[in-house]
């Protein structure tokens, strides 16, 4: 689990140097354009993707896995949906982002062409995940943040830091991407032909949209309250929410990393009490560390932001200390996610998720319009939690595993299992 917590460490760290470098360059105005660019192609990837890449994951993980099969299989569900997603979207962002200026939206529909790349890219990490090559998997995906940073740089120096070229930075990094994640699969020997198994294909499909209900809400979850900003409020607004959502997405390193290792090591217990106690120790360890980490960034903060992103970002003070209590019980929810689809009960994160929407669309019909950007952030903070408690309750009824369990201090096999070994 180190490997994956320093590869997310470093994700995240290129993720807020690049976007202080594009937020001081191009201000709140700017920066909101930006993130309205890139926000709905980034949505349809995962609205398309049914639950495919967990699916990967979880698949790729049982001990009678044919990685080859799965491979050709994800190949042809990847073509079909993007297929169907660039079309839908093409039509409608004008709608979508009908706030933004037509440049705007021309960059947008230009970005699209990102779904099938990122798409098929995932597909292939989520196989290499499960069979827990994961020091490889982290490797492939530094390479968007390392290049974006640098792409960033040269065009800010070559003075054509503009949204379009951006965007043509994008794309070819996410072509890079998956070219390398599929000479990583050849490495494994892993190569994509045109035999697949259409029973495969219905299992994994079955198994995706279990999982899929749940993703939509919860991409709902995270990314309703900025379509709704990019959709009603001016490019500044937008701009400055951005930001007190990066700086509060810090905390999302180490549940991302607790969740990459624990989810197909938990799949692989033969035993469901080898399973509940694997599961009980790799929470406990991201919440108290994740406590530790939201305490001293919400002391850094009213520091920070003016100090790294310019005076002009000062309103985005607030709503990122509010947003820093939503991360604590989003990376929560991600873990416990991931213990629910490693037991073979994607319904239960889903149930979350579904949970959580309701909140959000509740919490931001009410608080948006009179709080703004302040508003949407406690509507995300009230979602997440409801998404945790949904799912703690779900883990208690259906696998037994008591709440308070997962909060203790520590127990036997946390102490006699210090970190989650993987191979690579």
């Amino acid at each position: 689990m180190g490997h994956t917590l320093l590869a997310n460490g470093a994700t995240t760290l290129l993720g807020l140097i690049n976007s202080i470098v594009i937020s001081r360059s191009l201000g709140p105005g700017g920066r909101g354009e930006l993130a309205a660019t890139l926000l709905w192609p980034g949505l349809l990837i995962y609205l398309s993707s049914m639950g495919l890449i967990v699916a990967a994951v979880y698949f790729s993980s049982q001990a009678s896995a044919r990685p080859q099969v799965l491979l050709n299989n994800l190949i042809a569900f990847g073509v079909l949906l993007s297929a169907l997603a660039i079309p839908i979207g093409f039509f409608a962002l004008p709608w979508l982002l009908r706030s933004q200026s037509s440049a705007v939206v021309h960059a947008s529909r230009w970005y699209l062409a990102v779904i099938p790349l990122s798409l098929l890219n995932q597909f292939g990490l989520g196989i290499l995940q499960g069979r827990l090559r994961l020091r490889w998997v982290n490797r492939l995906r530094l390479i968007m943040p390392c290049g974006y940073l640098v792409g960033t740089i040269a065009l800010l120096l070559s003075h054509q830091l503009t949204v379009m070229n951006i965007v043509a930075v994008q794309l070819v990094l996410n072509l890079v991407s998956l070219l390398a994640t599929i000479v990583v699969l050849a490495i494994h020997g892993v190569h994509p032909n045109f035999k697949i198994d259409l029973d495969l294909g219905r299992r994994m499909f079955g198994y995706g949209c279990k999982v899929h209900l749940g993703q939509v809400s919860g991409l709902a979850n995270i990314s309703l309250d900025q379509a709704l900003i990019a959709a009603w409020l001016p490019p500044a607004y937008l701009g400055l929410y951005v930001v007190a959502v990066s700086v509060s997405g810090v905390p999302q390193l180490f549940a991302s990393a607790v969740e990459a290792v624990t989810t197909p090591s938990v799949g692989q217990k033969e035993s469901r009490n080898e399973q509940r106690e694997l599961a009980l120790a790799a929470f406990r360890r991201y919440w108290r560390v994740s406590l530790l980490i939201v305490v001293s960034m919400a002391a850094l903060l009213p520091l920070a932001i003016p100090v790294i992103f310019g005076s002009s970002f000062k309103s985005a003070l607030l709503p990122a200390e509010i947003l820093l209590l939503a991360s604590l019980f989003m990376g929560a929810r991600q873990v416990l996610g991931g213990v629910s689809f490693a037991l073979g009960d994607p319904w239960l994160g889903s149930k979350g998720n579904i949970a959580g929407l309701l909140g959000t669309v509740i919490l931001l019909y009410l608080l948006l319009p009179a709080l703004g950007i302040v508003g949407a952030a406690i509507a995300s903070a009230g979602a997440y939690f409801a998404e945790v408690a949904v799912i703690l309750y779900g883990l208690r009824r259906r696998h037994a595993i008591p709440t308070a369990q997962f909060f203790r201090l520590h127990s036997k096999v946390e102490m006699a299992q210090p970190l989650l070994a993987v191979k690579d």
